[in-house]
Order: structure tokens, then sequence, then C-alpha cells
């Protein structure tokens, strides 16, 4: 090994192009005289596989690892060059960052976008990156490493998904929209009451739909899903709802959904809601009953006039039998208002986003094996 680079304990094209520079005709001058801090940067940059970059001193100086070439793309001869030659056409916005850096503060930004030109032609991109400052033996800031990975890829597939998804949701609407219409036109002969019940249903499944959207892989937290429903309703602020906020898939949405909103939409009639100083609460558990996750999520009233059970079981008290996707249901007509407890194995709600865990841990296990 060169002299100059005993310190140096790795190999690979970086490696080599540092020992090939002609360091005393550059700022940064022969490797023997650089600070012993350096040194150990450098040392553990280039044993890193994550993309670095390391930017020394006044006028930038920069090394960088193997792991960091794709970011440069086929911008040519860039070891040992100012970091502000190399990437000049984003200098304007990443400057400042720099200079933050030099001064002693560190940076992280996720998915910042960068118009650069790697490739002969400028290009929208956007990186995760992380700049922190390297500090001599005295204290002071020597130059700032930039720890950084592409995530162009990543935002544009999100865009496009938000893009399908608003389609997706407007096609959707338009099919509840075409339902009602039909409902209307064919049950003419049936109560205007029971088709408002019938609409007040689809206008509630189609609220947990446009929640279970927003969130990635189609699921939807059960904090959204309820608020969505009671805002539907215009009693999203007398109704307080506590416990964890836990993602669930489309299927769980969908009985949640109906399920909160028969139990809110028989409050306004008959329970607590019927008044001006009823309130309900709503608390959700996640707890390990008999070695099942189970969720429960419990509705009471208080402050209402006395309620007492149905003597006739319609559609609407069906559903609220239903629970949440056909589990436990407990339900008691107090004096001071209606208790319900609805419980179900937390993996029927989240079904979706187990078998996305489970792929992806299927998925890290090849990789372990390779």
């Amino acid at each position: 090994m060169d002299e100059k680079f005993f310190f140096l304990h790795a190999d690979g094209q970086s490696v080599d192009e540092l020992k090939a520079i002609d360091w005393s005709r550059n700022p940064l001058g022969d490797s023997d005289h650089w600070p012993a801090t350096l040194k150990t940067a450098v040392q553990m940059m280039l044993s890193s596989h994550f993309p670095k970059a390391i930017c020394w001193g006044p006028d930038l100086i920069t090394v960088f690892n193997d792991a960091f070439r794709p970011i440069l793309g086929e911008k040519k001869d860039c070891m040992g060059k100012p970091f502000n030659q190399i990437w000049s056409e984003a200098w304007d916005n990443i400057g400042p960052i720099a200079e933050k850096a030099f001064n002693g503060e560190a940076t992280f930004i996720e998915d910042f976008p960068l118009m650069i030109d790697r490739y002969g032609y400028p290009e929208q991109c956007y990186f995760t990156f992380c700049y922190s400052p390297i500090r001599n033996q005295d204290g002071s800031v020597g130059g700032f490493i930039d720890t950084v990975i592409e995530t162009t890829g990543k935002v544009e597939a999100e865009k496009n998904a938000a893009v399908f998804n608003a389609e997706l949701a407007h096609r959707i609407k338009n099919n509840f929209s075409i339902i009602n219409a039909i409902a209307s036109q064919t049950f003419s002969n049936i109560d205007a009451q029971s088709l408002r019940v019938f609409s007040d249903r689809l206008r509630a499944l189609s609220s947990a739909h446009d929640v279970l959207r927003l969130g990635k892989h189609s699921n939807g937290s059960i904090n959204q899903i309820i608020d969505g429903v009671l805002s539907a309703l215009a009693v999203e602020k007398r109704v307080d709802v506590g416990g964890p906020d836990i993602l669930i898939g489309p299927k769980g949405g969908s009985s949640l959904s109906l399920l909160v909103h028969e139990l809110a939409t028989n409050a306004i009639k008959y329970g607590s809601l019927s008044n001006d100083a009823g309130r309900v609460t709503i608390e959700i558990e996640a707890a390990n009953l008999d070695g099942v996750e189970t969720l429960t999520l419990r509705w009471v009233e208080a402050d209402g006039p006395q309620v007492s059970k149905p003597e006739r079981i319609g559609f609407g008290s069906k559903l609220i039998r239903m629970g949440l996707n056909g589990g436990g249901v407990k339900m008691e007509y107090l004096p001071t208002g209606l208790r319900g407890e609805f419980s179900t194995p937390l993996h029927s709600l989240s079904e979706e986003t187990r078998h996305l865990r489970e792929m992806y841990e299927a998925r890290i296990e090849t990789h372990r094996h390779k």
C-alpha cells in the first residue's frame, strides 16, 4: 500500500483514485499532512456500503466512496474536486445547507427535490440526505459528511399512485351515486325515510373508501375512519375518541365505518346525541387475549335520555350486532345510556397489512440466504 495512505484499510475504485491523485497539487495537500480527524472519517466512509461523501476545508474538497458513484451518474473526475463545482447546477439549493454544516449545524432532509445534470441533460431528482459536521480535535469544524440516498423512484411512484388513487376515488364516488339513483328509481314506492337511511349508509361506505385511499397499500387508520363518519353526521365535536390509532385494511375499514355510522345514527335519534348535553366516548384497546391480539371498541353514551332495548330488530340493529367483521358484541341498555363493546382479532381488520408484512419478511429472509 502507498505509504501516504497507510491508514486506509479498504479497496475499490475510490481507493484507487485517492492513491492516483497528486495531492501535493491539491488544496487538501499530501495525505500524510491530513488531520487525524479527516483520516479517520475517510477510513470509515470508504468502509461503508452506504453512499457517502466528505467535503473538507474552505475549498470544499470532496472524497467519496464507491457507493456514492451512482449518485454522480456520468460526472467525470470528481474525486478531489470542490463540492460546489461538482454540483454547480444545484448549488443555489444545497449551498446554504453546506454552509450550515460548516457552522456546526447538521441537517437531515427527506425527498429533497433537486434539478441536476449528471447525464448531459437536466433531470428532476429527489434525495434523502444528511450533512453532518466533522470536528477537529480542537472542536472547530473542518468539513462535513454527506450521507445520501436517491429517492427519485420512490417519489415518482408515490406521485403516480396519488393520481391513480384520485381517479379511483372519483370512480368509486360515481358508482355510489349511481347505486343511490338506481335505488331511488327502483324502490320509488318505499317511504322517503327508508331511502334516506339507505343513502346515509352508502355515504358511510363512501367515507371509509375516502380514508382508505389516503393510506399506503389501501390501509386507513381507525381514527381517520371514525372521524370521517362522525364528521359526515356533524357530531364529531360531541364524541371523544381515545386509544391507539391502528392501521386497518379495506375490509376492516368498511365494517368499522358501518358500525360507527349505525351507533351514531341511533344516538342522534334516541340516545345521548338526541339532546344538547349528551356525549359519546369511544375507547379503542388492543390487547393479547388468550394468545390472540384482539382489538376492542367500546361505545359509551352519557347524559342522554334513558334508553331501552329495541322491541324490533331492524337492519340497522343487525348491522350493529354483526360487530367488527363478525366479532364479539356486548350491548347494555343502562339508565346512563347505551354501552356497547365490540371485539375481533386484530388480524381480521388488518389482513392486507399482515400479508404485506409477511411478504417483506420473506424477502428479507431470501436476501439473508443469498
